[in-house]
């Protein structure tokens, strides 16, 4: 296996380790009066930050954010076992989740030489991990088996060491996919609001099969999961345009049709989870100094689009289905504005 897909996998099984420790702390306080003030608290400290984490690496201050945060992290799975305000955990383990998030990313990036499919499989991990965290605060399982399984977490991130991976390693250069005429804000942008599409309609799609009973979750999120994976692996071998227009257009009818037809439902999830891998990868093109700022970028996508669906829901299968078309057809035209037509 080669170093890259290698460290790729490895960071894969971190992420899947700090989701299950990260929405186990959250979901054990689901039966709280003040879980939606959590889940944003939350959501706002692993996801927004990370762009300020990532520009130190990107300037050469070495710091092992994996390490330093699977610590945080694992003093919060600590303080579950004493009387600590609750919000206070909260805050502990998302800014822990923040920094590995932003490691595994600089890592994958900064040693792929151009290819997508390291990052994309390193991402995919968390969706594994976000419903098996969700599982086990459900069914209750005793803290100590968590705090058992971050601890884990150490042989990965000692494995990457063995691989002699350095964060400052690579200059990003081989990242060519979108148009050079293109500036660069512009390029940052219209790849950003597609990520806060992205995060928004996994909140709209319609889903009338998705019963949030054990089953369910786990097939939405292994379709997203793997739709992640997929979406680096088709970039380096199709290239980006054809892989945006499998994960946008071709997504589409099974996202709609979907809405009662489990099977159908889980293809369109899995080709739409496929842009995060894209607008990733048109960020990286034109930040290639910046990998660490330009990872941010996705996160507080994800962050703005989940924030905007608490406040804008349509109602009924139809206006649904309406507005999922709609923002489809908008990525597109985007995607198509800034991304190169050749296989790069």
């Amino acid at each position: 296996m080669k170093k890259a897909n290698t460290i790729g996998l490895l960071y894969f099984i971190i992420h899947f380790l700090i989701e299950i420790t990260s929405y186990y702390v959250v979901f054990s306080y689901y039966d709280s009066v003040y879980i939606a003030l959590f889940a944003l608290v939350y959501d706002t400290l692993a996801f927004v930050p990370e762009g300020l984490y990532g520009i130190l690496n990107d300037i050469g201050i070495k710091i092992d954010f994996d390490i330093v945060g699977g610590l945080i992290s694992f003093a919060a799975v600590l303080m579950m076992f004493f009387s600590i305000p609750p919000m206070l955990i909260v805050i502990t383990v998302a800014i822990g989740n923040g920094m590995i998030h932003v490691q595994g990313a600089e890592m994958t990036l900064r040693t792929s030489e151009g290819k997508m499919f390291p990052s994309a499989l390193f991402v995919s991990g968390g969706a594994f991990g976000v419903a098996l965290g969700r599982i086990l605060a459900s069914v209750k399982v005793p803290v100590f088996i968590v705090l058992i399984t971050h601890i884990l977490m150490i042989i990965p991130i000692l494995l990457v060491r063995f691989q002699k991976a350095n964060v400052n390693e690579g200059t990003l250069k081989e990242f060519n996919y979108s148009v050079p005429q293109r500036n660069a804000a512009i390029v940052v942008a219209l790849a950003t609001f597609v990520v806060v599409v992205r995060s928004y309609m996994g909140y709209v799609i319609p889903v009338e099969w998705y019963d949030n009973s054990y089953l369910s979750l786990i097939l939405m999120f292994s379709s997203m999961g793997i739709g992640k994976a997929l979406g680096g692996l088709l970039i380096d071998k199709i290239g980006m345009w054809r892989t945006i227009l499998i994960s946008t257009f071709g997504s589409l009818p099974f996202l709609i049709i979907g809405n009662t037809i489990i099977p159908f439902s889980l293809i369109g999830l899995l080709l739409f989870s496929m842009t995060m891998a894209v607008a990733l990868g048109l960020i990286v093109s034109v930040m290639q100094n910046y990998p660490g700022v330009g990872f941010g970028f996705t996160t507080i996508g994800l962050f703005a689009g989940a924030l905007i669906s608490a406040f804008i829901m349509p109602e009924g299968f139809v206006a649904k289905s309406i507005l999922v078309t709609a923002l489809t057809v908008v990525s597109l035209v985007f995607l198509s504005y800034i991304s190169r037509k050749n296989k790069g």
